[in-house]
């Protein structure tokens, strides 16, 4: 769980570009694409180093960049980086909000050998850039996010670019009702060569740009309708019948596709099916969702916030694909019980992934079938169980215990969950990786401080539980230093200086949320020579 010595030695060279002769000409172009990487994440592109990272970093050799939130990212630095003659093939800036159009102009203009180009939340993001952004090969463009992108210059990079086969729009909330004509465009342009399109949270999405996909995009394998609430069940229809390989279906809060008058379009789903959700999209009666009973190959299934969902309904319909299933998403169902989870128990026999949050019913007694039988515990990589305030302390030991491949465990709002879980976990659970036990009251750092010592831990949730102290955060930052983000608002006793050493230690940049109102200022921590704990100082007796 210590950083490689690989690591090690980048961070050092990161460190050191201005004290080493010559550094970037025994680098390799790989290496100076991951010192490039860990400079971004540490904001280490200040003005007095910068030249230094320009000099020995940036050569023509860069094939991928990665610049993750990031505000030293600037016009400036990628103009430098486009100067240098580079053929990238991968592009991904997320987050730099200093990031414009003339700095993503003198990037791209030359740029005839991309194939990934991912422009994610960057705000002054507009027009002219889609002017340069032109590759024979480029295959996957990712706009997500991008608040300010005109119709105009997603129309233009299609039409430039007819090899795209990857699109992802959603939360481009300027395309507004243009979105349509946007739409319209991407399918008379890419055609038979678009398979993926996300246009989650364009609202304004209507049937129209579903005609124009049914008409021009027979291979389009995934589609994420994700809070388009005026597509209706007649072009949605229209578009299943013909497209035969559509694989991944998001149809969540699209309120039109199920309703009275269209209680059947569940039933004209493609039978190569592999992913649908269904979240919050209420159905005019359960009967309905026997049109999944044909979808033996769905191996996803996401039906969070059915009110309605029942006994009967799940026993007429796991029977058929239970059996395919790897994910299932119950959350916020609130007819959820232990009885109905007696037919998950039975019929899902390949189960992976299961979901629950706030099924406030459930106390997991009848999924004890899975975690018991040890060839099935192993498959089980996520447990979901936030708000389950009725779940069995005793079926979480029984997890904790069996579940050994466990990589995501949350528990949220569960305020029995005390220590000897979490020491379980970390005895048995050693690709755990994500963790939330927000509000878990009863916890102490002594648990925390095992489980990070032992488990490979990425996301961490623990706001909320007054009793960690610095101690955790210290842990975690000499234990897991591959984490992507820590919440620890509420936690008065944990301080900035230690969350300041856990971004320090960390490979990548870690997003930290840490909201303390009655925060005691006085705490200061220091590490005990003698059994090498942290303590608190300030609560130290001093003889």
């Amino acid at each position: 769980m210590v950083r490689s010595l690989t690591e090690s030695c980048l961070s050092c060279l990161a460190c050191n570009l201005h004290s080493i002769n010559r550094v970037g000409h025994y680098l390799a172009t790989r290496h100076k694409e991951l010192l490039l990487e860990w400079l971004v994440y540490h904001d280490r592109l200040t003005p007095e180093y910068l030249p230094h990272i320009t000099y020995h970093l940036f050569s023509s050799g860069l094939r991928t960049v990665n610049f993750y939130k990031c505000q030293q990212v600037t016009d400036a630095v990628l103009t430098q980086l486009g100067d240098c003659g580079c053929k990238l093939r991968s592009i991904t800036i997320h987050g730099c909000l200093e990031v414009t159009d003339a700095g993503m102009v003198a990037l791209l203009q030359q740029q005839d050998e991309l194939e990934l180009l991912e422009l994610r939340k960057l705000p002054h993001l507009v027009t002219d850039w889609a002017h340069a952004a032109i590759s024979p090969v480029l295959e996957h463009l990712d706009l997500r996010g991008c608040t300010y992108v005109d119709a105009s210059a997603v129309c233009r990079v299609v039409s430039t670019n007819p090899t795209i086969s990857t699109m992802i729009l959603a939360h481009c909330h300027r395309l507004g009702e243009n979105i349509n004509t946007v739409v319209q465009q991407i399918a008379g342009s890419l055609n038979t060569n678009l398979e993926h399109l996300d246009v989650a949270g364009d609202h304004c999405l209507s049937d129209a740009s579903l005609t124009a996909i049914s008409t021009h995009c027979s291979n389009l394998k995934s589609l994420n309708l994700h809070g388009c609430r005026r597509v209706t069940a007649e072009a949605l229809q229209e578009l299943l019948v013909s497209c035969l390989h559509l694989q991944k279906l998001d149809l969540s809060y699209c309120y039109q596709v199920t309703t009275q008058t269209a209680p059947h379009i569940l039933f004209h789903l493609p039978e190569r099916l592999q992913f649908l959700s269904l979240c919050g999209v209420q159905l005019p009666y359960p009967q309905t969702l026997e049109g999944l009973t044909k979808l033996r190959r769905l191996e996803e299934l996401v039906l969070c916030g059915i009110s309605n969902l029942t006994v009967e309904v799940m026993d007429m319909l796991l029977p058929k694909v239970g059996g395919s299933l790897v994910h299932l998403d119950l959350s916020g169902c609130t007819a959820v019980d232990d009885v109905l989870l007696k037919s998950v128990s039975a019929h899902c026999v390949n189960l992976q992934r299961l979901v629950l949050s706030f099924c406030t019913q459930v106390t997991g007694v009848t999924l004890l079938p899975i975690f018991e039988d040890s060839e099935r515990a192993q498959n089980i990589t996520c447990l979901i169980f936030t708000a389950c305030v009725s779940m069995s302390m005793e079926v979480l030991q029984v997890i904790a215990s069996n579940c050994v491949n466990l990589e995501r465990f949350h528990v949220a709002g569960l305020a029995d969950v005390k220590d000897d879980l979490l020491l379980t976990l970390a005895s048995n659970c050693s690709n755990l990786k994500n963790v939330t036990f927000k509000s878990c009251n009863q916890l102490t750092d002594a648990s925390v401080c095992e489980l990070s010592r032992c488990c490979p831990l990425r996301e961490v949730v623990l706001s909320g539980v007054r009793s960690l102290t610095d101690r955790s955060i210290l842990s975690l930052a000499n234990s897991c230093q591959h984490l992507d983000c820590v919440y620890v608002s509420g936690c008065t006793q944990v301080t900035s200086a230690a969350l300041r050493y856990l971004q320090d230690c960390c490979v990548k940049r870690v997003h930290i949320q840490h909201k303390t109102p009655n925060m005691d200022p006085n705490q200061l921590m220091a590490k005990n020579l003698d059994t090498g704990e942290y303590l608190r100082v300030d609560q130290m007796a001093v003889s």
